[in-house]
């Protein structure tokens, strides 16, 4: 059985599709390994027998076996069709001069029924076959013990024994088909409860996907309405500015759920023509200027290209998060100044967001404060990154959102 492994996931085995292949080879292998016993063990029993009487009916009665022997050596090392039947054809003619030698080598063996003689036979009915199912398997042991059996009748004939058939092969024969048929009428069980476990399995990674969907929405939300409600509040009474008013569509319309507009409308893509620097068209420089529109000065500073290294989520995350950052500076600091450094290395890209307004204790923010969790510490983790907090009553806030680099991204040196 495989072990299938993510977020703490128990073992669930091999997949329907894998599972009755897997077996199947499991069964044949099995089968071939007991059949090259089975051979060890009639070279033993010769071997030792023509050690004591020293005959050379004896000797040739073990030489005979090697060629059936070595057949199914190469059959355990690949399963074929052509090897299985090589194997069975090799087998048949190996056990009749098997049998001729033994009864002329010994003449106290009056029948077959003897356990020397079953040994091969079992041998061939183990062949294991080359299909993937139990009907295959039980067509190949059937015909292996047939050609077996034919053999072993052949070879009394020739030598004027008595052919009377033998407990041992037979049970050997019956209990092969047993478990290939028991294999075989079990298999659809296993499948129905394998196939229940996966799907409970993605049931549970859907709920998890919606999960995550619905807080990457919430940040939004929170980010979004916290950030038109505070640009309104600091407005000037009467008529709304269309500056702000615009802009507030515009990002309204990023929510999720809610439409883009048609072409031409406030803050649609078609709106705004393509700017020559990706910069000014991303996220973290709309929160920028948005923070800017509401009255804070902000000052840029460091490789502001290093934020092209990121991928688009990654983006997209971190200008929402200096967004809430900002709006934190205007709500909370009585700072009416920020600063806002990019710098890259070590494979990653940092964005600090400093303030020197009236800070608080970073361990313990206060319960106004959610958005420095959710919209910023929850949406950077979300891409991988990390965030550090420093902040204190005398020197204000500062914040340090690090994200790892999108692979095989390049980096154009320039300052902001």
């Amino acid at each position: 059985m495989l072990a299938s492994r993510r977020d703490g996931d128990v073992s669930l085995g091999l997949p329907s599709h894998l599972a009755r292949p897997a077996n199947s080879r499991a069964l044949a292998a099995a089968a071939r390994w007991a059949g090259l016993v089975c051979l060890a063990a009639a070279v033993v029993n010769v071997g030792s027998a023509s050690l004591m009487h020293g005959t050379m009916a004896s000797w040739v009665t073990l030489l005979v076996l090697i060629p059936m022997v070595v057949v199914l050596l190469a059959l355990s090392r690949g399963r074929t069709v052509a090897l299985t039947i090589a194997y069975l054809l090799v087998g048949t003619a190996c056990t009749y001069f098997y049998v001729v030698a033994l009864f002329l080598g010994t003449p106290s063996y009056r029948d077959t029924n003897l356990f020397v003689i079953a040994l091969p036979v079992i041998a061939m009915t183990l062949v294991g076959g080359t299909g993937t199912g139990a009907p295959a398997g039980i067509l190949w042991a059937s015909l292996g013990f047939a050609l077996a059996e034919t053999a072993v009748i052949l070879g009394a004939a020739t030598a004027s024994r008595a052919y009377v058939p033998d407990a041992v092969s037979l049970g050997a024969y019956l209990l092969l088909v047993g478990v290939l048929a028991y294999d075989g009428l079990t298999r659809g069980t296993r499948s129905r409860a394998q196939t229940a476990l996966h799907r409970a399995v993605r049931d549970a990674r859907l709920v998890d996907l919606r999960r995550e969907r619905a807080a990457a929405s919430a940040a939004d939300l929170h980010d979004t309405v916290l950030s038109e409600l505070l640009a309104l509040a600091g407005s000037r009474p009467g008529p709304l500015d269309d500056r702000l008013a615009r802009r507030i569509e515009a990002d309204l319309r990023t929510l999720p759920g809610l439409p883009s507009g048609p072409p031409g409308a406030a803050g649609s893509p078609s709106e705004r023509p393509a700017p020559a620097d990706p910069w000014y068209d991303s996220e973290l420089h709309h929160a920028i200027e948005a923070a800017r529109d509401e009255g804070l000065a902000i000052d840029i500073s460091g490789d502001r290209t290093s934020y092209a290294r990121l991928g688009e989520d990654a983006r997209r995350a971190l200008g929402l998060a200096v967004r809430q950052c900002l709006v934190n500076v205007l709500r909370h600091s009585g700072s009416a100044s920020a600063e806002v450094a990019l710098s890259a290395g070590g494979g990653s890209v940092s964005v600090m967001v400093v303030d020197g307004g009236s800070g608080f204790p970073a361990s313990a923010p206060a319960a106004d404060r959610l958005g420095l969790r959710q919209s910023v510490q929850d949406r950077i983790a979300r891409v991988g990154g990390s965030v550090d907090i420093y902040s204190s009553a005398d020197i204000g806030t500062t914040v340090i959102m690090t994200i790892p680099v999108a692979p095989g991204a390049a980096v154009t040196k320039g300052a902001a």
